[in-house]
């Protein structure tokens, strides 16, 4: 029995509003966290959250792992063998985990954060409650991948929606119960992960479904870690690269800058949201696809993509100093409109390179992306370092572009995309190139207002040109999978 192919389209449409909604609460509670805790005690939160996420490593890659071993497997026995081993190797690496961050973050939150001496007792007080997160990190991955590998997006972005509104939610109801400090946050923020896990959990048992008692099985051991092996490294030097930049400006630059960079980062990296839909949905897709056909696949999505998502980077630059002027102050809003700005182009650039990092290990080579990580790891982190220290957060911003661009060069180099990439983008540079210029220059609001619709109207009709080459990605590829699937 096969898995059912729902529509690319479709599959998309859920997974965007999967990661959509939870934006609509983090746009509502981010005022709140500043208004009722302080830039200085949200800007520790962050810190605990970005350091928690360097955690999610623990996981091994078996997420990833999952999805591309389920995807291909025919039984309910053969599935059942693969998420059980997954499932208990990850909820095992995940309570190590814990264990090094308890002891690793007293030090950190004592000796190397810079923060206020009067939140130094509460930060460390909340070091319990953050370990106790790491393992509902690893085993969530886990359970993520095989409703992915099932297709079961509905399911998938139901149950992320759900963990993350708790997420965002529960400290903010401690608060409101009068118990603000950074330990009683924290702990909020267990409740909350633990249940969007437990919501995911009974959906996975649903979807897979659950047969036979949870074993580890020393046949499906070896090709997990094999695969999982490269993207765990990957998992552990993405945090790096990703996450860095923030640990680097809370030790240099203190709380109020994290929180400077951060909110505008967390923004900005909502455009990535069609990119990463994209990218999910297509995952199973590159993994039981016959070579030709994924690469037709391949190229189709990139050129799409590049298009889709031009006018949406276009608008965000256009419109996202008067949003956060809007949203959070004119104070604040003057300084993070330039790192907005910054990270938009970085996203811009590397958007479509999702299509081509998930190919790679889905067609069984999850090490080239790995490999390049670690090429890159040391030039990054001196570029960011001496950025930092020249410029700010705006240089953390600049740094990060860069290393985007980076990426996005070699994904498509690696996957001989190269020359589909470069003629989407030459076409949709020139609105890019017009909206950061009109954003950065003093002009009255007429005449940005007009200026800005040109150009939004210019990258409109140059996606509505370069579309028609990709718009028959269903037709295409799935008729002849669908012909497959029928005589297989």
């Amino acid at each position: 029995m096969t898995t059912p192919h729902p529509r690319i389209a479709r599959s998309t449409f859920i997974n965007l509003a999967g990661l959509v909604i939870p934006t609509l609460v983090s746009l509502a509670t981010v005022p709140l966290y500043l208004r009722w805790i302080g830039e200085i005690r949200y800007g520790v939160l962050l810190l605990a959250f970005t350091l928690l996420g360097y955690f999610g490593a623990f996981d091994l890659g078996l997420g990833r792992a999952v999805a591309q071993r389920i995807a291909r497997q025919e039984s309910s026995e053969e599935r059942n063998r693969t998420f059980w081993t997954a499932f208990l190797i990850s909820a095992g690496m995940g309570a190590l985990g814990g264990i090094i961050l308890y002891f690793l973050g007293h030090w950190l939150f004592a000796d190397i954060f810079q923060i206020p001496a009067a939140l130094r007792s509460e930060a460390q007080k909340a070091i319990p409650w953050l370990a106790a997160i790491v393992p509902l990190i690893a085993v969530i991955s886990v359970l993520a991948g095989t409703l992915e590998a099932r297709q079961a997006f509905f399911s998938l972005n139901a149950s992320q929606i759900v963990g993350v509104i708790s997420l965002q939610t529960f400290p903010l109801l401690s608060v409101a119960l009068d118990h603000g400090s950074i330990a009683a946050l924290i702990a909020a923020a267990l409740a909350g992960r633990l249940t969007g896990v437990l919501v995911m959990f009974w959906l996975t048992a649903l979807r897979l479904p659950f047969a036979g008692w949870p074993t580890l099985h020393r046949a499906e051991i070896g090709p997990l870690l094999r695969f999982g092996g490269w993207v765990s490294v990957s998992g552990a030097v993405i945090p790096l690269l990703t996450i860095i930049d923030r640990l680097i400006i809370g030790s240099r630059l203190g709380a109020i800058a994290v929180t400077a960079y951060t909110v505008p980062f967390n923004l900005t990296q909502r455009l990535s949201y069609l990119p990463y839909a994209l990218s999910t949905t297509l995952f199973p897709r590159f993994s039981q696809a016959k070579e030709e056909d994924a690469k037709e696949l391949l190229h189709q999505a990139v050129t799409a993509l590049a298009a889709l998502q031009t006018p949406f980077i276009v608008l965000a630059i256009l419109v996202i100093h008067p949003f956060l002027t809007l949203w959070i102050g004119a104070t604040l809003a003057a300084k993070m409109t330039p790192v907005a700005i910054i990270l938009l182009l970085g996203i811009w650039i590397n958007g479509p390179s999702l299509i081509p990092y998930t190919y790679m290990p889905a067609r069984g080579r999850p090490d080239l992306m790995t490999k390049f990580y670690l090429a890159e790891l040391l030039p990054f982190l001196l570029i960011l370092w001496t950025l930092i220290a020249w410029q700010g957060i705006v240089g953390a911003a600049v740094a990060w572009a860069l290393r985007s661009g980076a990426d996005a060069v070699f994904c498509f180099i690696a996957t001989r995309t190269i020359k589909t990439f470069g003629r989407a983008t030459s076409l949709t540079l020139t609105p890019i190139i017009s909206a950061t210029i009109i954003a950065s220059s003093s002009l009255t609001v007429t005449i940005y207002i007009l200026t800005g619709v040109m150009v939004l109207a210019v990258s409109l009709g140059i996606s509505y040109y370069l579309l028609p080459e990709a718009q028959r990605i269903n037709l295409s590829f799935w008729k002849r999978t669908s012909i497959i699937s029928k005589h297989s």
